[in-house]
């Protein structure tokens, strides 16, 4: 597990975890790790044990960037009611800039939405924030986070359309890949997708 020695490359990613986010939340990673980065989230800790909120907390102290995608704002089918665990990581997230540690002060955030302006119906407090729409397209979202880590790293970043011509072919090869290690595509945790994405660039 990556840990705060990784501060300065560490961005943590706040989003849903579902089947339907899969595969956008699987483009994030690969971009966030061909800029350079390393991808954090509540996904590396297995032990039911722990207590998730202190997850939460302690990825953004070691994070000096952080992802949050809003998009999720539909009512869950069971309980007819939002899901606020987004806007909550966002708001410990902002507290964390606004009155954490000089290091924390320092540390820059991306907020993301499905549809533009969308998030003024819902959480208007945020009005006046560059928010960015990927409209839930993996090439729109690849976008979005290039360019947002480009401004934060002094190496070279390949344009957008580029990276997401290099994870089309990422994933045709995703399933070789897995064979050569007894995985299965659908099957693998965060930690096993993670190696394969960050392997692959070394070596493409």
């Amino acid at each position: 597990m990556r840990t705060h020695k990784d501060y300065e490359r560490n961005v943590f990613i706040n989003c849903p975890f579902d089947d339907q986010y899969e595969e956008i939340f699987n483009a994030i990673l690969f971009v966030v790790h061909k800029c350079g980065f390393i991808l954090r989230c509540s996904k590396e800790y297995e032990d039911s044990s722990s207590i998730r909120i202190q997850n939460i907390v302690q990825l953004i102290n070691e994070s000096k960037y952080s992802i949050h995608d809003l998009s999720r704002v539909s009512l869950d089918i069971t309980s007819q009611l939002p899901r606020f665990n987004m806007p909550l990581e966002l708001g410990i997230c902002i507290g964390a800039i606004e009155f954490g540690s000089k290091r924390q002060k320092q540390n820059k955030y991306l907020i993301i939405e499905s549809e533009k302006f969308r998030f003024k119906q819902f959480i208007s407090d945020l009005s006046g924030q560059d928010i960015r729409d990927h409209k839930d397209s993996v090439e729109g979202v690849i976008k979005i986070i290039r360019n947002f880590l480009s401004k934060n790293t002094s190496e070279t970043v390949p344009s957008a359309t580029l990276i997401f011509k290099e994870y089309q072919k990422f994933l045709d090869d995703l399933p070789l890949l897995c064979e050569e290690n007894d995985w299965l595509v659908d099957e693998l945790t965060f930690e096993e997708y993670s190696t394969l994405v960050t392997n692959w660039l070394t070596f493409e």
